[in-house]
């Protein structure tokens, strides 16, 4: 893991639910997609990679989409992984001759489930789309007054159409009404900002409860009684408590001794983003990454030995609020609490907090921001991301299980 990192993008079915993640393979000293994947070095590379870390581990149950270059389609007796949750992605760069034809007709036979990635129409892939059950469309580079052509071309030939670079929820509203099937991009991420609109009342409701729960002035005793009043927030934080994840050795029986036990910034962390995951308008996955931030924030700071170590992780907890919210940034951390450097970091994005948030962001997109915090070498920060992905992964898990 020395040489290369993994960043993983969601995508999603029409219904906002997540369907696979698209695996990215970067060199970690770069921040740049490897170049000649296909050498027998870059090769090495990624099995050591699949080897080590393990799909399982890193999508779950769900299909891992990966890029295959021409040399696995030519001999696809070297692709190392078994056809089942894969989707081998022929990229748009490879020259569609006979022997590329023929890989793909052999993995087929073998069960593997094949697309094509940024795929704008040309007839040279008349004969590759016979073998595919997906088509990526890398939208920007459509017009969007073709968009429905395209879409309805590749309908009428059978496969399932992957919009790819998503950026609006606007845009994810339109390709879904012309018949898309998934969707991948960080529209999900962005707000359903409406000008002069204000946070719904449910929603400000929501926002006040964190408000209190974030306090740093918030009584244990107040903490207790707050979560106590929210009878699905108290089963869910009590379970939580006694599940093996919180790792004690007694069995508890009250918010209070939940505190106490756990202490009060790991019951502050869970009550938010309990409250964050009641907001059921928005896809599973926006949690995901609110975990992944703050746990990679913590883990940055953690490794530089840094005080205060809570309030990075509340900068990623707190980076997707207005995602979650549907209001600007802004105007949605005006409603807490929040000291000025923290403030900055969110909205300016300065200091080692704000810096450390813009890296966050910037390896979701499989890249390196340019800069390393705290001088952290650069593969270093990629383990430190993959730690933070295995650890969202492993928390929901058990949060869901509990």
């Amino acid at each position: 893991m020395s040489d290369f990192f993994i960043a993983r993008q969601p995508i999603f079915d029409q219904s906002l639910k997540l369907f696979a993640y698209e695996l990215l393979f970067r060199s970690a000293d770069t921040g740049a997609a490897p170049q000649d994947l296909d050498d027998d070095l870059a090769t090495a590379q990624v099995l050591n990679i699949s080897e080590e870390v393990g799909l399982p581990e890193l999508v779950g149950e769900r299909p891992a989409f990966i890029n295959l270059p021409r040399r696995f389609l030519s001999e696809p007796e070297l692709l190392p992984f078994a056809p089942d949750n894969v989707v081998l992605e022929v990229l748009e760069h490879v020259e569609i001759d006979d022997a590329v034809i023929e890989g793909m007709k052999v993995l087929g036979e073998r069960g593997y489930t094949l697309a094509l990635d940024d795929f704008v129409y040309d007839a040279r892939f008349d004969a590759a789309l016979k073998h595919v059950s997906i088509v990526k469309l890398e939208i920007p580079e459509i017009a969007p007054e073709n968009w429905g052509a395209e879409i309805s071309r590749l309908k009428d030939l059978g496969v399932k159409v992957l919009a790819e670079k998503v950026e609006t929820n606007e845009e994810f509203e339109t390709l879904k009404s012309l018949g898309c099937d998934y969707f991948q991009g960080y529209f999900f991420a962005k707000p359903k900002v409406v000008t002069g609109k204000r946070l719904a009342a449910n929603k400000l409701a929501v926002m006040q409860l964190m408000s209190q729960i974030n306090n740093p002035e918030t009584e244990i005793e107040d903490l207790s009684e707050l979560v106590s009043r929210d009878v699905a927030i108290s089963v869910r934080a009590m379970n939580y408590a006694n599940s093996p994840a919180a790792g004690l050795s007694r069995q508890i029986d009250s918010i209070r001794e939940a505190v106490i036990y756990i202490g009060r910034e790991t019951i502050r962390r869970w009550v938010t983003l309990l409250i964050m995951a009641r907001l059921d308008d928005k896809p599973g996955e926006l949690i995901t990454m609110t975990l992944i931030r703050g746990r990679f924030l913590e883990l940055m700071a953690e490794e530089a030995n840094q005080e205060g170590t809570d309030s990075f992780f509340t900068v990623g907890l707190f980076s997707v609020l207005d995602a979650l919210m549907d209001a600007p940034l802004e105007e949605v951390l005006q409603t807490l609490s929040l000291t000025e450097d923290l403030m900055e970091a969110l909205c300016q994005h300065q200091g080692v907090r704000g810096e450390c948030l813009q890296l966050a962001k910037a390896l979701e997109q499989g890249e390196l921001s340019g800069f390393e915090p705290f001088q952290i070498p650069a593969p270093r920060v990629a383990e430190l991301h993959q730690a933070a992905t295995q650890w969202a992964d492993e928390t929901l898990s058990g949060m869901a299980n509990a």
